[in-house]
């Protein structure tokens, strides 16, 4: 990582960026995208759009805090994930589909608790 990236992030997180610091983005994702379902079971479809348009928005914003420099490898994996989470969303959009907003739930689901739980481990070690 370069070192306007470095102090980007630094003065971003106040500090040096962590796992913890991504968490309240994955619930924010998660929120929107029950919302979203929420809103095809009640056929309000400009809500369901305004909402997965909110949940692309942070993922774009959740991409730019990775770090993603050559030798990184959790930055990396998270863009891999983001990605798919990107698919289900355009897959929920255009098919007004609750399965992939389950699918979408149940993936963030997995980060935001495990992923919590490795670095929390690690941090305990």
């Amino acid at each position: 990582m370069d070192a306007v990236s470095s102090t980007y992030r630094a003065a971003m997180f106040d500090g040096p960026p962590g796992l913890h610091w991504l968490q309240p983005g994955w619930r924010a994702l998660r929120y929107y995208g029950r919302r979203a379902r929420q809103a095809i079971e009640q056929g309000d479809l400009e809500t369901k759009a305004q909402l997965i348009a909110r949940a692309d928005e942070l993922l774009n914003v959740l991409s730019c805090v990775l770090d993603t420099s050559a030798g990184a490898t959790l930055g990396p994996a998270l863009m891999t994930v983001y990605s798919a989470l990107r698919f289900t969303l355009l897959r929920a959009n255009t098919e007004n589909s609750l399965d992939a907003l389950r699918d979408f739930d149940a993936a963030l689901s997995v980060l935001d608790h495990d992923m919590i739980k490795t670095s929390e481990s690690v941090v305990a070690a």
